[in-house]
Parts: C-alpha cells; sequence; structure tokens
C-alpha cells in the first residue's frame, strides 16, 4: 500500500472517529460512565463549537456553570483515584421545559348543571305554627316522621307535581284531605315567599327562593296532637327541672355539684338571694383572664371570687359571684355562668336566632322584599310630588321641538351641556315650516311635548311585543347612540314634571327594574317565527318529536348556551324556559342596564323599589278606559253671576259640553275623550302628578278678544287648562263645530 493511501485512510479513520465522538450517544454513554465509577484512560475531545451553541440555543439553561468545560490539553490521568463528584447539567432541559408538565394556575371546573337538587323538608304539626324549628320541637317532628332529609326534587316539576311528590314523601303521615301552604325560615319566622301574580312554587322557583333553606310545610289542620306535644315537652323538661330541684334541696350550702349531659353546674345562693352575674375567661393554661361585672358592685364581686377561689383550694380555674361556677368533668377550667336557674337559660337560648345556618345575604332580601309588602301603600301622586318639589322653576333648559321629528328634538335637548333635569323645561314647538307657534310654555306645551315623546318611545325599535306589553329589543343604532339611557331619562323626566306615564311595558321587564328577576312567558318572545318553533318544542310528547323540533333551532341554541343532548321528555320544560329566559331577558343585558341608569334620573328608579306597587300601574298597561263622567268631573265649571244676561247662555252650553262627551264615549269610546283631553290640557291622560292648575270651562262672548263676529269653534289654553266653548244656541251645531275643531287643530292655536 503506498503512502498516498496509507494517508487517506488514516484521514477517513480519523473522521469516522470524531463524528462517532461527537455524537450524543457516545457523550451519554462516557457521561453515565464516569457516573457509575469508571475510569477512562483517555480523554474526549470537546465538542464541535457549532455542535455546542446549537444545543445551548436549544436548551438554555438558567444559570450557567461555572465549571469549567474540558478542553483538548487537558486528559484525564491514567493513574490515581478518580473523584466520584458529579458536576452540575449543562443544559438544564427539565427546568427551562417546566411549564409544560406544572403550572400554579388551574383552571377552575365549572359548576355542572344538574336537573335536580336535594332540600330539607319539614312537615309542622299544625296551622298555627309561626316559628322555626329548633332543638326539641325539631326532634320531636323528627321522631314523628316530619322532617324529610336530602328530599329529590326535580327543576321541571310544576306546583302540582311537587306538591304530589311531598304527599308521597310524607306517606299516611299526611292525609289527603289536607290542605298545604309552603313556608320559608325569616330569622326566627315563618313567612310565605311573596311572588308574582300568577306564580306557583314549581320546581325552578324553590331551587331560587329557598337556596339553602328548608322547605316548611304547614298543613291546614292538627297533625300532631297537643298530648304528644306535652309528652315530649315533659322529655325536654327533665333536665332543668332535675337541677330546680337540686338546687332548692341543697339551698343553704356554699357548694352544689351536679352533672347535666356530661358537665358539672356548680351553683350557690348567698343568705340575701342577690342575684348577680358574673363571667371570667382563661387561658388555654388556666390562668385567669379579666372578669366582666353585670353589676355596679365591682368591689363586692372581686372580694367574693377570692372567697371562692380560696374554698376550691386555690384553683384559679373556679370562679364567680356567689360561690357560682360551671365546671367541666375533666377538672378543666371553663367560663363561669350566672346564678340562675338552667331553665332560664334555656329558655333564653331557645328564643335566639340561629343565624348561622342562614344565608345572610337571602335573608336581608327576604326581609327588605317583606317590608315592601307590608308597609302601607303610598299614592304615587306623594311620591313625584315630594321629587318635584326640587326641580328649580327658576331655571330653565329649553327643548325646540318640530312634531314630525320629536325623538331628534328630545335627544338635541337631553344631550345637550346645559341640561339639568333639575331645572325647569321650555318647550317651543314650531311646525314644518318653521315657523313658531302661538304657545309660551307654561305647562300645556310641556305636557304635549312629553306625551308625544311617550308615543314616538313606544313605536321605536327600542321595544318590541305587543303594544300594551313591550319588552326591550337589541338594536345596534339605539345601542351605539345610546337611546337606552336617554328612553329611560326621558319616562324619569317625564313623571316628575306633569307629563303622562309610559304604560307601555310588560309586567317582566317591570320586576326587572323593581326586583331585579322575572319570570318571562312563552307569548313574550316578540319573534314570531322564532316563537312557532319553541312551541313545536314545548309541545313534543316524545324525545323522537323533541329532537326533531329541536333541530332548526341548533344554530340558536349554540349561541344562546342552551344547546345539550336531551335525555328524556322531561328536558323539555327546562329547555323552553332556557329559551325564554335568554330571548327575553340575558340577550338584552346591555340595553337594560342602561335604561335602568337613565330611569335613576331624578332618584324615580330608587322610589319604584321602595313602593312598586304605587308604580306598576304607571309602567304596566291596566286597562281602566277614560269615561264621560271622568273628564267632565275634571273641569270646574266658571259661569258669570247669577242674574246676568250672560249667565243663561253659559247654562244652556253646559249641557251641550255634557252631552257631547256623552255621545263622544257610547260613539267611539275612550280614543274620542282623551282626544278632547289632550285638545283642553295637551295631555291625553291624568298625569300622574296631577293637573295644576284645575282644567277649566269658560265661555266665548261675542265682545271677547275683539271678536266682530259670533265665535264659532272652541278655544283652549293648554297653558292654564282651559278650554273656552262657543255659545250655540243649537246641539247640533255645537257638535259640529267641536268635531271640526278637534280633527283640525294643529299646535296651540285657535281651531
Amino acid at each position: 500500500m503506498s503512502a498516498h493511501q496509507q494517508q487517506r485512510t488514516l484521514t477517513e479513520a480519523a473522521g469516522l472517529l470524531n463524528t462517532i465522538l461527537a455524537s450524543a450517544e457516545t457523550i451519554r454513554t462516557l457521561s453515565n460512565a464516569t457516573t457509575i465509577g469508571q475510569q477512562p484512560t483517555v480523554a474526549t475531545p470537546i465538542m464541535d463549537t457549532s455542535i455546542d451553541s446549537h444545543l445551548a440555543s436549544l436548551f438554555p439553561s438558567r444559570q450557567r456553570s461555572s465549571v469549567p468545560l474540558p478542553t483538548a490539553s487537558h486528559v484525564l490521568p491514567t493513574a490515581g483515584p478518580v473523584r466520584r463528584e458529579r458536576a452540575p447539567p449543562r443544559y438544564q432541559a427539565q427546568q427551562c421545559f417546566r411549564t409544560w408538565t406544572s403550572g400554579t394556575r388551574r383552571t377552575r371546573a365549572r359548576a355542572q348543571q344538574h336537573d335536580h337538587f336535594n332540600k330539607d323538608i319539614i312537615l309542622l304539626p299544625n296551622p298555627s305554627w309561626e316559628v322555626v324549628c329548633k332543638q326539641h320541637p325539631k326532634v320531636r317532628l323528627h321522631n314523628h316522621g316530619h322532617i324529610l332529609n336530602a328530599f329529590e326534587l326535580h327543576k321541571a316539576w310544576d306546583h302540582q307535581t311537587v306538591m304530589e311528590r311531598i304527599r308521597d314523601g310524607f306517606g299516611d303521615r299526611l292525609p289527603e284531605d289536607v290542605s298545604l301552604q309552603f313556608l320559608m325560615a325569616c330569622g326566627n319566622k315563618l313567612v310565605s315567599p311573596t311572588l308574582q301574580e300568577g306564580q306557583d312554587l314549581n320546581g325552578m322557583l324553590i331551587h331560587k327562593v329557598y337556596k339553602t333553606k328548608a322547605l316548611y310545610v304547614r298543613p291546614s289542620r292538627t297533625l300532631l296532637s297537643d298530648s304528644e306535644s306535652e309528652d315530649e315537652n315533659e322529655l325536654s323538661q327533665i333536665p332543668a327541672r332535675s337541677m330546680l330541684n337540686m338546687h332548692s334541696s341543697t339551698k343553704g350550702s356554699d357548694e352544689d355539684c351536679f352533672e347535666v349531659s356530661g358537665q358539672q353546674i356548680l351553683t350557690s345562693m348567698s343568705s340575701q338571694g342577690t342575684t348577680r352575674a358574673s363571667t371570667s375567661s382563661h387561658d388555654e393554661d388556666g390562668n385567669p383572664g379579666p372578669n366582666c361585672d353585670a353589676d355596679e358592685g365591682r368591689s363586692n364581686a372581686t372580694n367574693h371570687t377570692a372567697d371562692n377561689a380560696a374554698r376550691s383550694g386555690g384553683n384559679p380555674g373556679m370562679s364567680g359571684l356567689d360561690g357560682g361556677c360551671l365546671a367541666r368533668t375533666d377538672g378543666n377550667p371553663a367560663t363561669s355562668s350566672h346564678d340562675e336557674d338552667y331553665s332560664s337559660y334555656l329558655t333564653l337560648m331557645a328564643t335566639l336566632p340561629d343565624d348561622s345556618s342562614d344565608d345572610e345575604e337571602l335573608q336581608q332580601a327576604i326581609m327588605a322584599s317583606m317590608e315592601s309588602q307590608i308597609a302601607e301603600k303610598i299614592p304615587v301622586q306623594e311620591i313625584l310630588l315630594e321629587l318635584s318639589s326640587k326641580v328649580s322653576t327658576k331655571q330653565q333648559c329649553k327643548f325646540n321641538i318640530n312634531r314630525s321629528a320629536v325623538w331628534e328634538g328630545a335627544m338635541r335637548g337631553f344631550k345637550r351641556v346645559s341640561y339639568d333635569p333639575n331645572f325647569m323645561m321650555c318647550v317651543k314647538f314650531s311646525d314644518d315650516m318653521g315657523r313658531n307657534e302661538e304657545g309660551v310654555d307654561l305647562g300645556g306645551p310641556r305636557r304635549e311635548f312629553l306625551r308625544l315623546l311617550m308615543e314616538t318611545i313606544a313605536r321605536s325599535p327600542m321595544f318590541e311585543g305587543k303594544e300594551s306589553s313591550k319588552t326591550l329589543a337589541l338594536d345596534s343604532t339605539a345601542l351605539r347612540e345610546d337611546w337606552y339611557y336617554t328612553a329611560g331619562r326621558a319616562i324619569a323626566v317625564s313623571l316628575v314634571h306633569g307629563g303622562q306615564p309610559p304604560n307601555f311595558l310588560s309586567p317582566t321587564v317591570f320586576s326587572l327594574l323593581v326586583d331585579g328577576s322575572a319570570n318571562p312567558g312563552l307569548e313574550e318572545i316578540a319573534d314570531t317565527e322564532l316563537l312557532d318553533k319553541v312551541k313545536k318544542v314545548s309541545e313534543s310528547t316524545t324525545l323522537e318529536d323533541l329532537e326533531e323540533s329541536k333541530a332548526p333551532l341548533l344554530d340558536y341554541l349554540a349561541n344562546a348556551g342552551c344547546l345539550r343532548p336531551m335525555r328524556s321528555i322531561g328536558d323539555r320544560d327546562l329547555l323552553v324556559h332556557d329559551i325564554v329566559m335568554f330571548q327575553v331577558i340575558h340577550r338584552v343585558q346591555g340595553p337594560f342596564q342602561r335604561f335602568c341608569e337613565g330611569l335613576k334620573t331624578l332618584g324615580v328608579l330608587e322610589k319604584m323599589k321602595r313602593h312598586p306597587d304605587s308604580f306598576r300601574p304607571l309602567f304596566c298597561y291596566e286597562a281602566s278606559a277614560l269615561t264621560a263622567d271622568q273628564v267632565d268631573n275634571l273641569f270646574s265649571i266658571r259661569l258669570s253671576p247669577e242674574g246676568s244676561n250672560k249667565r243663561a247662555a253659559e247654562e244652556m252650553v253646559v249641557t251641550f259640553w255634557r252631552d257631547y262627551l256623552q255621545d263622544a264615549e257610547e260613539e267611539e269610546g275612550s280614543t274620542k275623550l282623551q282626544r278632547i283631553l289632550a285638545f283642553s290640557t295637551g295631555a291625553s291622560v291624568v298625569p300622574p302628578i296631577g293637573f295644576f292648575p284645575t282644567p277649566s270651562v269658560q265661555f266665548i262672548h261675542k265682545d271677547d278678544d275683539d271678536f266682530s263676529s259670533t265665535p264659532m269653534f272652541p278655544m283652549a289654553n293648554t297653558c292654564v287648562n282651559c278650554i273656552r266653548l262657543p255659545l250655540h244656541v243649537s246641539y247640533q251645531l255645537f257638535k259640529d263645530k267641536f268635531d271640526f275643531a278637534l280633527g283640525n287643530t294643529y299646535g296651540f292655536g285657535r281651531a
């Protein structure tokens, strides 16, 4: 073999050896060999710099090792012991990738929604029971089988099903002829839950209202006789009576100890028979703490305490007034008690409410609800007059309104920087040509503007549903322009400034405003297409029908968060309830919050929450048609002095006026009467705050207002709520001219 071939062979061998030594497997093998004590006799060359930098970029260490790396000039010795000292790792990969396998933050598991829940049900012994069952009465009911612990209820059950299942649970203890009333604990009393009209305690409401509280059931007649009650009371009084007997038999002794329920009650009475109370506290070592005396004889109490300590052998754990003390059977010191008899102590403890097991926030909410229900209903006019008394009549906020664009004019006025709801409103109308009407706002133009504004809000895209029962709608323009806030503010201002109420909100929306909760019905879904689909779901009778009717709603259910598998036909009602809640309430939470913020203007929303029954007729429609007698009673007739020539003609026209009101009611009902009222006062209904001044009827004579001829048409001054009638001698002529005035008057000028 030539020298050139040998050189090439050696070069190839060296390259192969270099590749083997540079591989990760070779490095790992050599590292393990050094760890287990093997002593390599040949030094390992350092890896290539490029490989080293590449590994360092892949596995950056948190802290570089300070141990120098071997170089080519450093060769391990071939003889002598090798130190078995493990070097720190070059690359701390596990630390760098630690967050892959473990983390400090853990995602909270979602609470599972179950279709059933458990509740303790307590059947009261008689219909006169009104307090929460505790201690001995509760034990007595448990012994007689009047308590069902962890009774399973389903959210989909209706009221009748709940009653039937509870009857089945109590069995023979609850006869069929006994009716039941559901009660709940409120402090130490039992009260009936306050629900909306038409609501029943179904499974869903029981789950929401009672939460952690027990469900009390009061029968219509006595189920446990008085003899049984007396026997139980006798048993419950045995410990107290035994204590009293022992106490009276050893009255003259200094220390009388007896054991009750594992404790020793040490009692002594002074010769004067005085009663004092003292308490002492001890630390864990038995050292006496500071005493608190219940009477003014503090020095006497200190002397008695010292005497007691001496009699007890210097034990600091025995202290009290007149020799009274409370000790444990194991000899450990305990707090001292007052020296009254034990039966009084039991009576006192039984009367204390057990608030520890109650949901404090729920209890406060129930108490607030009870106060609002028990409180006397205050007339809404009185409430609004109180709010309107804060309005300044010396400062004004101007509104320039055109009847064809009432909402736009209202938005400009409410958003003006100088606007303040506590200032008097000054409204000026103009017709489509821009000319000012003959009206200066002394009340009439303001009422007219607020009436038109309420009608405009009811027809706006912010609300949907039936004309007399509207719910909030979701409108992007209204959200962007913050119309919901302006609508709430406009309603509050209308009520306080003498305008008419909205009268178009649904009971569901009103309940949300005053209570924060509601249970809308299926008919409150304004979208007719969606309503038809949901009705098909509610009418399903089998699981197959339910799945088939649910299919067209899959996209909607996914967006509403209601998409879930139906395991039984019982899931149908809960699904329908979730759809209605989402469509009517949850979907419009943003607009609802802004609407509430607007209603807080002038403190209206706060008064609504305090007096919901007073404000409900103002927001929710109630069928109360305006009658001719009501309109006639609103107006006072201002006649000329008796004996004058004008008086006789005026008295004749008064009969025409009343006949005209009667004919209007018979021909067109309350609609025409509202037009007459609006023509006279600017308001189509009586404002909740009332009319100021009182509406009146006056008469137009030939020589009034520079009339050159006999006046033919009625005139109205809405600023002072006055209508002036022409003096016609024929009723038919009077009626024709009045009808013409109602149909052709536009604004505040003469007809």
